[in-house]
């Protein structure tokens, strides 16, 4: 898979374009680029997933403190397993926010990647103020010679499915409801920092994660997951047992031995099993992190 970040020339002859954001690639949004890649193979030429970077709302709106479901690379990983040739990274810069729907068209669809057909969501809105819209959309093919298919919603519970509605399931617990939105596991990565060393000394060595900062971190609690290839028991949260009020996140991986600090750790969490307790003493707390192992292993 080719990654084409911040397109300054003309590379391609033609494509067909996946237009969005795409914070999570949930389900609606693998909708959106699969078919996209059908319609591409179909027609004999290039399919792309376009995102943007930094995400648009942290420029327009700093102050909301938004966090992302997906890293750009978390993305590009998950565009890679839908199959499309290429991924083209747009810099969300200030002359990009001050451009014009036809603007933004004319530079970039048309001008940089030859676009046949743009598949986008069915709310898809973009240019200067979100201004332009699908009907937008559409008119700018008639004039420029390109198809525009919008593709309908994919819904979960009578909703149709959207970033912000996995943020706040993942925020408050409601861990299970988010996968099923997504449509894969959650994924969390970050380099593998010294800790205060109590898990090696219960027994249950961990490996804590400074995690990127403006990544969405879940709930505080217990998860199960997988990382290296083997299962993980994870908590995050603040270790109330210990008297601390900062979060970690800290992945003890089963039938692991090695020496990982410093190293970029990638896991994903794949269940949530219990909040985080606090506990009368370390006794009471070992015996329920055995609980949990015992629980991840039968997963």
């Amino acid at each position: 898979m080719r990654i084409i970040r911040h397109p300054k020339r003309k590379r391609l002859k033609g494509s067909v374009v996946a237009l969005g954001t795409f914070d999570g690639v949930h389900r609606g949004h693998q909708k959106v680029i699969k078919s996209a890649v059908r319609f591409a193979k179909k027609i004999g030429v290039a399919s792309l997933a376009i995102t943007f970077d930094p995400h648009p709302q942290q420029m327009i709106v700093p102050e909301r403190g938004l966090r992302l479901l997906t890293t750009l690379r978390e993305r590009e990983a998950l565009f890679c397993q839908l199959g499309v040739d290429g991924v083209v990274v747009i810099k969300f810069n200030k002359r990009l926010q001050k451009l014009s729907y036809e603007g933004f068209v004319k530079k970039y669809l048309v001008g940089k990647l030859g676009v046949r057909r743009v598949f986008v969501g069915f709310d898809y809105a973009f240019g200067k103020g979100r201004e332009g819209d699908v009907s937008h959309l559409k008119k700018l093919g008639k004039n420029y010679g390109f198809e525009v298919k919008v593709v309908p919603p994919v819904s979960a519970d009578h909703h149709a499915i959207k970033s912000r509605m996995i943020r706040e399931f993942i925020s408050s617990g409601k861990f299970s409801k988010a996968l099923r939105l997504l449509g894969h596991p959650y994924q969390i990565a970050g380099r593998v920092i010294k800790g205060s060393g109590r898990g090696r000394e219960m027994g249950f060595p961990t490996a804590n994660l400074k995690v990127d900062p403006h990544k969405l971190v879940p709930a505080q609690g217990v998860y199960v997951g997988k990382a290296l290839g083997k299962k993980c028991v994870i908590n995050i949260g603040a270790r109330p047992t210990f008297g601390t009020d900062f979060t970690t996140v800290e992945f003890h991986l089963l039938n692991f031995s090695r020496d990982i600090r410093g190293k970029i750790l990638k896991g994903v969490l794949t269940k949530r099993l219990r909040d985080e307790l606090q506990f009368s003493d370390v006794e009471e707390l070992k015996k329920q992190i055995r609980k949990d192992i015992a629980r991840a292993k039968a997963l």
